[in-house]
């Protein structure tokens, strides 16, 4: 082969290099999508006719031991079956009168623990606020009217106690003896349990026993006593 040759065919093998695809690199496979989950809370559309809330009641009921009844009419109680009236709001205080059918009045007062006192219209010249009045309990007598709104007591005499309920305002000392310091003044509508009485005419007073401003002992002079009581008499001598 002659040297013409030779070259042409070097220069075609050489164009047929050039000419050649390109080798593709390798590719790494395609990755996984990531997912993102996004949780949404949808809330719930308005009701388009809500109930309105309840109104509260304007008249609730009286919280307490006893059902006191309600009513348009003063509160009256009746005698249901033989019974006891008494002189104070106890079953061991003295008794008044005996209760049966037929018998009703109408109560001023109340107290918590069920008791309910009534004026029974005599004259009582000496005694005067609760001393005054007469009492049933609830669970002996028919009650009807608007007896939850007759006033509640809160001090009421104890059944055999004493009382010194003056007539007239009173000096109440810390010592038997005019000239001792004064405790107070014990004024017309105001009670004390009597302890006992002095030889020389001192009366000793429980200030804490009653519905007066002061507490612990006192005393006043047994002349300006106006007692209460069915043991009243029967009051033991003291000593300062």
């Amino acid at each position: 082969m002659n040297a013409k040759i030779s070259l042409s065919l070097l220069l075609l093998a050489g164009l047929l290099v050039a000419c050649a695809p390109a080798t593709a690199e390798p590719t790494s496979p395609p990755e996984e999508p990531v997912v993102i989950t996004v949780m949404v809370t949808v809330a719930p559309s308005p009701d388009p006719d809500p109930e309105p809330d309840p109104e509260p009641d304007p008249d609730p009921e009286p919280v307490g031991a006893y059902p006191w009844p309600r009513g348009a009419t003063a509160c009256v109680l009746q005698g249901e079956e033989n019974g006891q009236l008494y002189m104070r709001p106890h079953r061991e205080a003295r008794v008044f009168a005996d209760l049966g059918p037929g018998f009703n009045t109408v109560v001023v007062v109340r107290t918590w623990d069920g008791w309910v006192g009534f004026d029974p219209g005599i004259t009582q010249a000496a005694n005067f606020g609760v001393f005054r009045l007469r009492w049933a309990h609830f669970d002996d007598v028919l009650l009807s009217g608007d007896c939850v709104s007759v006033p509640q007591v809160n001090w009421v005499p104890r059944p055999e106690q004493c009382y010194a309920m003056p007539m007239a305002n009173v000096t109440v000392y810390t010592s038997p003896n005019i000239t001792a310091s004064v405790r107070g003044t014990l004024e017309v509508g105001e009670f004390a349990g009597v302890l006992g009485l002095t030889t020389n005419g001192w009366a000793q007073l429980d200030l804490s026993d009653g519905n007066s401003r002061f507490s612990g002992i006192g005393w006043m002079e047994q002349s300006q006593l106006n007692m209460n009581g069915s043991t009243c008499d029967e009051l033991p001598t003291v000593r300062p």
